[in-house]
């Protein structure tokens, strides 16, 4: 009986998903060693990104007294999956959030105890050490349970030197300026780098990774326009960018206004692509938000209107509308607002809406996009 090839092993099991393979490591040792191997970490990856596969719909809890997070599959929104929290929720003490997806890895901020990097996969956490004092002491933080627009936050990976970064920023109490703070995985240990060059005047505003950078909203510094610039910090270089945005007006004829007057609310990533949700709380035809799509990295002429929702006839809380994911045929894009109301699919072909359902699912979550996978925390 000829043997079975022993190099076509790892190709086999990078197809599976992350459960059996932990398995397989109490199965036999020598695929233990294999599993546990960085490298095959990285070409299980590697196959789940190329073949979309292994994706999953993360349902972050807003309830106070509940210490669970929940998981199912994106594809079927089926297969839930409930697992502990890194940090333990109080009932009227603050409570944690997920403010960032990359390669499997969630990044986890709670005001009092801090921030973590969580496998929910493998079920690894690594809790980063707090900043120094004399960055803290200087905090002007605002009161409140979950965000605080005085606090920014943005989680990715440098691909340059193979490293996770987390980047929080924080306003100062004595300087006009947001202080940035960027945490290596790699090192184990926080960085002050150059203040950041904008102000941020809104909440719910994490940091969207794509091309290597964090991508948010604001404000030229000293000059309060609501949110008019979208502006991105380079992972690798650590220097600020803008990125070309398109002044177009939105998708409502306004008669002599032509709805220029908006702002951004915040940055995200959707099908790969840069987008951007636009305020316009002033229109005098309907107070509505619109959603562009920047198709081509870096070029302002690939800015596309994808949608536009009304704020008095859409079911969720358009005020802190971010677009998470589009379905699995490409004709609805999920919509979240934070947690406030559940999030809910907005149909591309009719313009109508859907509540998203998922049977066991707490009663208010908000949602992310994450992909299983093996990599480490530490």
């Amino acid at each position: 009986m000829s043997h079975f090839p022993t190099h076509l092993i790892p190709d086999i099991l990078c197809r599976l998903p992350v459960k059996p393979l932990l398995r397989f490591k109490c199965v036999f040792k020598p695929w233990g060693s294999l599993i546990d191997d960085s490298e095959f970490a990285k070409l299980h990856l590697h196959q789940s990104l190329k073949t979309n596969t292994n994706v999953k719909l993360f349902l972050d809890n807003c309830s106070e007294d509940d210490d669970k997070a929940y998981a199912v599959d994106f594809d079927s929104l089926a297969n839930l999956v409930q697992f502990p929290r890194p940090f333990k929720a109080e009932i009227t003490k603050y409570y944690s959030r997920v403010f960032g997806s990359c390669n499997g890895l969630l990044a986890v901020y709670h005001r009092e105890a801090g921030i973590a990097l969580w496998n929910p996969s493998t079920r690894k956490c690594h809790f980063l050490p707090p900043l120094d004092d004399d960055i803290t002491s200087d905090h002007d933080t605002i009161p409140g349970y979950r965000y605080d627009p005085n606090t920014l936050l943005g989680f990715g990976y440098d691909v340059t030197s193979n490293d996770y970064k987390v980047v929080e920023m924080q306003r100062s109490k004595t300087q006009n300026c947001f202080k940035v703070m960027v945490y290596s995985l790699k090192a184990n240990s926080w960085r002050r780098i150059k203040d950041c060059p904008y102000d941020i005047p809104t909440n719910y505003n994490d940091g969207a990774y794509l091309n290597n950078s964090l991508h948010w909203v604001g404000d030229e510094r000293g000059v309060f326009s609501g949110g008019k610039v979208i502006f991105a910090l380079n992972l690798e270089t650590e220097e600020y960018h803008e990125v070309p945005d398109d002044k177009r007006p939105g998708g409502l004829e306004c008669g002599g206004y032509d709805c220029r007057f908006f702002g951004y609310m915040n940055a995200g990533v959707l099908g790969g692509c840069l987008c951007v949700s636009r305020d316009y709380s002033t229109c005098p035809v309907e107070d509505h938000v619109n959603l562009w799509v920047m198709k081509e990295y870096g070029v302002k002429e690939s800015w596309t209107e994808l949608l536009l929702l009304s704020r008095n006839r859409w079911l969720t809380n358009v005020f802190h509308t971010r677009a998470v994911a589009y379905s699995k045929n490409g004709d609805k894009i999920l919509l979240d607002d934070g947690g406030d109301r559940q999030p809910a699919w907005f149909n591309l072909e009719d313009e109508t809406g859907e509540t998203l359902f998922i049977p066991g699912a707490p009663q208010r979550f908000s949602t992310m996009i994450y992909v299983e996978s093996l990599v480490p925390v530490n």
